[in-house]
C-alpha cells in the first residue's frame, strides 16, 4: 500500500542540498510542463520553460529523482481514488512538510470535504451538469470531494491566492479527471488576476492562461460583482455556481 513516507523519501533525495519549497514548486511545474505535450513532436508546449527549471537539477545530478516522484505521486493517487480519506498526496505534503501550519494553510480534511459535498447537492443538482467554484480552493480537495460524489461532468473552477496552492489544485483535477480552471487571484477583488491553468481533456493537459480576458473564471468571478451582469446570467439560465 502507497504512503506519503515513499513520496517524503524520494523527495529529499531531489531536493537535498536545495531550498525545499523551491525545488517542491519546481517538481509542479516540471509537473504541470509534462502533462502538456503537443501530439505531434511529443515536446511540453513549455519546453523552454522545462528546460530552464531542470538545469540546476541536472548539474546536480538529482534530476532522475523527479520522474520517479512522478510516478510516486500518480501510483498513489490512482490506488487512492476511491479511499475516504481522499488521494491528494500533494495537499499532505505540502502541510506536512513545507508548512506545519506556521504559514496558517490548514486544508479541510478530506472526510469534511466529502461531508460538505454531500450537504450542498441536492436532488434538482444531481440532474444536470453545474459549474463548481470553491474560491478559497488550497490543494483543490474540496473539488476532488465534489467530483467523486457527483454524478455528472461539471465544470470545476479553484481560486486562490498563492501560487503553488494554484498549482496543485490544476494537477490534482488533471489527474483526477475533472476539466476547469484555476487562478491565481483574491477571490474579494473582482480585477485581480495574476495567472491561471485551463484543464482540459482535449486537448490534452494543462494550459497556462497569462491574460484575464482569457480567463473564464476571471469574467465569472467579475460578474458576480454585477447587478447587471447577474440579471443577464439570470436571463440566459446558465448553470449555477456553488461556492463552497
Amino acid at each position: 500500500m502507497k504512503t506519503i513516507s515513499s513520496f517524503k523519501t524520494l523527495f529529499e533525495k531531489a531536493a537535498y542540498g536545495s531550498n525545499y519549497a523551491k525545488a517542491f514548486e519546481d517538481f509542479l511545474t516540471m509537473c504541470i510542463c509534462a502533462f502538456t505535450r503537443k501530439f505531434d513532436t511529443g515536446l511540453s508546449y513549455y519546453e523552454e520553460e522545462y528546460m530552464q527549471i531542470i538545469e540546476p537539477y541536472k548539474a546536480s545530478g538529482k534530476l532522475e529523482y523527479f520522474p520517479q516522484l512522478l510516478a510516486e505521486m500518480v501510483s498513489y493517487m490512482e490506488e487512492k481514488k476511491d479511499d475516504s480519506g481522499g488521494n491528494d498526496l500533494l495537499g499532505e505534503f505540502f502541510q506536512q512538510e513545507l508548512t506545519n501550519g506556521r504559514n496558517g494553510q490548514f486544508f479541510t480534511p478530506f472526510h469534511v470535504c466529502s461531508m460538505m459535498a454531500e450537504m450542498t447537492l441536492d436532488e434538482q443538482e444531481e440532474s444536470r451538469s453545474m459549474k463548481i467554484c470553491d474560491p478559497t480552493c488550497g490543494s483543490g480537495r474540496m473539488l476532488l470531494a465534489y467530483g467523486k460524489r457527483s454524478k455528472h461532468p461539471n465544470c470545476y473552477y479553484g481560486i486562490d491566492v498563492d501560487p503553488v496552492c494554484v498549482k496543485m489544485t490544476a494537477i490534482n483535477l488533471f489527474l483526477n479527471g475533472l476539466g476547469g480552471e484555476v487562478a491565481c487571484a483574491d477571490a474579494l477583488a473582482p480585477d485581480d488576476f495574476r495567472f491561471g491553468y485551463r484543464i482540459s481533456f482535449f486537448p490534452l493537459g494543462i494550459f497556462k492562461i497569462e491574460k484575464k480576458e482569457q480567463s473564464l473564471l476571471w469574467q465569472m468571478q467579475r460578474n458576480s460583482f454585477s447587478k447587471k451582469s447577474e440579471e443577464k446570467t439570470t436571463e440566459q439560465k446558465v448553470p449555477q455556481l456553488v461556492l463552497f
